[in-house]
């Protein structure tokens, strides 16, 4: 597992999670209603924080693997690389489950190919890709490949979060008109799904570096 101030920050790091996580849970369920599509409107406090942390995640391992290519290939870099990207993979995932269920409400549809969702889409499935390459190049060039597609593919991540600015014809909206209670507890799941990214990436970091040892020892 991971050692050092990261291995004793786990604990503390995952009752931060929680916590904000509950008072998240307990926004949501006292929020407003919002007039027209009433409770379901309440997705967008799961749907908004799961894309945030997604982008986030996908940004950390860009920024890691730029690291990697320029210090001289650290393998600590490489191992937040990704571990990121696998937990923006499931945040992902979790957006495009929520979405059609908003959509559903909102726009009478389940999936429409409009600019947002198909570029988050194709994002999702090029960072599949990600861990697809990674699997199936020699361990000796695996960590390289990885950098080189940590960068090359935020651009799909960049595109995806500017299409609504874009391009026309976007069903999503550039902003959205809340309430004062309903933009904090907008605020507060923004935040409690991002200390639940960091904590998971402490958490999957460990694991990743374990991996890499009881493989090194197979060896």
């Amino acid at each position: 597992m991971t050692s050092g101030w990261l291995g004793k920050s786990r604990p503390y790091l995952w009752w931060l999670a929680v916590a904000m996580l509950l008072c998240s849970f307990w926004g949501i369920a006292h929020a407003p209603t919002e007039a027209q599509m009433g409770t379901v409107q309440k997705i967008i406090y799961i749907h908004v924080p799961s894309a945030t942390a997604a982008y986030t995640a996908f940004f950390v391992t860009f920024v890691a693997s730029i690291v990697y290519l320029v210090s001289g290939k650290g393998r600590r870099w490489d191992q937040v690389a990704v571990s990121s990207c696998e937990i923006g993979m499931v945040f992902s995932a979790v957006v495009l489950v929520s979405g059609p269920l908003w959509a559903r409400s909102a726009w009478n549809t389940w999936w429409t190919w409009e600019p947002r969702l198909t570029s988050f889409l194709i994002m999702w499935i090029l960072y599949g890709g990600y861990f697809l390459i990674r699997s199936s190049v020699s361990p000796g060039s695996r960590r390289d490949v990885s950098a080189v597609l940590g960068v090359v593919l935020f651009v799909s991540a960049i595109v995806s979060y500017l299409s609504v600015a874009w391009w026309r014809g976007s069903l999503h909206p550039r902003s959205v008109t809340m309430t004062p209670e309903m933009r904090m507890t907008l605020t507060i799941s923004i935040f409690a799904w991002l200390a639940f990214y960091v904590a998971a990436l402490v958490e999957r970091l460990g694991l990743e570096r374990t991996r890499e040892r009881i493989e090194e020892q197979a060896r």
